[in-house]
């Protein structure tokens, strides 16, 4: 049998809707402490309300409301900051929009040309060690004693 969890929804009082209006102010914002002052509590009756999970979440849908009442403005600054060239805020508005993701890299053909580029570097910089063939194939050797740029041939 299926179980439905009865949640009563947390309704705030008087006081608990004024502490949220000072401790949700943005412009002016103050310490748990002078709220209390202010609405005439004290600190104690203030992070008993904190500890009262329906309280929490009441006071957590209300920052959404507000985040979600500034979001116009703060997209449109981004996307004003990010066409000024402003790395961070491209990047922002690319993830936001599914465009862009961490560690995700494009293919720009740019690898093959970084892999050669490693490839001479390393052989420029590591000493040629004379090797000999493992198999009965013929070896192109320079003698210790030819001129620079001759090779011969030598089979063993």
């Amino acid at each position: 049998m299926d179980q439905i969890e009865n949640k009563e929804e947390f309704i705030p009082s008087p006081i608990q809707v004024k502490f949220a209006s000072y401790y949700l102010n943005i412009e002016k914002k103050l310490t748990r402490t002078e709220i209390a002052k202010k609405i005439g509590i004290s600190r104690r009756t203030i992070y008993t309300w904190l500890a009262n999970p329906g309280f929490r979440s009441w006071l957590n849908s209300k920052k959404m409301e507000l985040v979600n009442e500034s979001l116009i403005d703060i997209l449109k600054t981004a996307v004003r900051k990010a066409k000024s060239g402003h790395y961070l805020f491209a990047k922002l508005i690319l993830e936001m929009a599914g465009v862009y993701q961490p560690g995700l890299k494009l293919d720009t053909g740019e690898t093959e040309l970084i892999k050669i580029e490693v490839v001479q570097a390393q052989a420029q910089t590591q000493p040629q060690a004379q090797t000999q063939p493992q198999d009965n194939t013929t070896a192109l050797k320079q003698p210790e004693n030819a001129p620079e740029g001759s090779i011969t041939d030598e089979q063993p």
